[in-house]
């Protein structure tokens, strides 16, 4: 009489399912599968939402300066003198701006901005040689232009909406989740 060993037993009376075969999730694989579904509908709902939302994007550059109130001080200045440096092929441009104080002169050279006469200038009562310009520039206004190409055709802007990426993606995980989820119950319920 042949005894048989109680490993090769053990593996005889295994199922033919994956989490069997493999001894990997063997109990707990309907729960693994529950978890990766629940996520993966969590994921359909949100990428939903991103669709009625439409397109969007983060914008990384603050067009706008941030002024932080450090208690300076408003004032006007002068532009009492211009200059232009050449380092190699550059050029620098600065402008001179003076202001009187309680009878001291204050001033400094800053980059030529374009401004002319006074400007506006907010200064550190405590030390008022701390000032900055505080008047915006001008952009030119720019008249309503239509692309042109060189041989004189006019080429119409693209108004069609962007393709909604974040939608797309987030459709793709939810799919993958639901779909591994739904693979792993089937093989821990069905296969046998």
């Amino acid at each position: 009489m042949t005894v048989m060993n109680p490993y090769y037993a053990s593996l005889m009376m295994m199922s033919d399912n994956a989490f069997g075969k493999t001894g990997v999730l063997d109990k707990y694989g309907n729960v693994l599968g529950i978890v990766l579904l629940v996520f993966g509908l969590i994921m359909l709902s949100a990428a939903l939402k991103v669709r009625k939302m439409g397109s969007f994007y983060l914008e990384a550059f603050n067009n706008e300066p941030v002024i932080l109130d450090k208690g300076f001080k408003p004032f006007t200045a002068e532009i009492k003198d211009h200059r232009t440096q050449e380092f190699g092929s550059m050029k620098l441009s600065e402008m001179l701006v003076e202001f009187s104080l309680d009878g001291e002169v204050y001033s400094k050279w800053t980059p030529d901005l374009g401004f002319e006469g006074t400007v506006n200038i907010e200064f550190n009562p405590d030390d008022p040689s701390d000032f900055y310009i505080t008047d915006k520039i001008e952009s030119p206004v720019e008249e309503e232009s239509t692309n042109i190409t060189e041989d004189g055709e006019v080429v119409e802007e693209d108004t069609s909406k962007p393709v909604n990426k974040a939608f797309i993606g987030m459709l793709g995980l939810a799919v993958f989740l639901m779909g591994i989820g739904i693979a792993f119950l089937y093989d821990f319920y069905f296969i046998k």
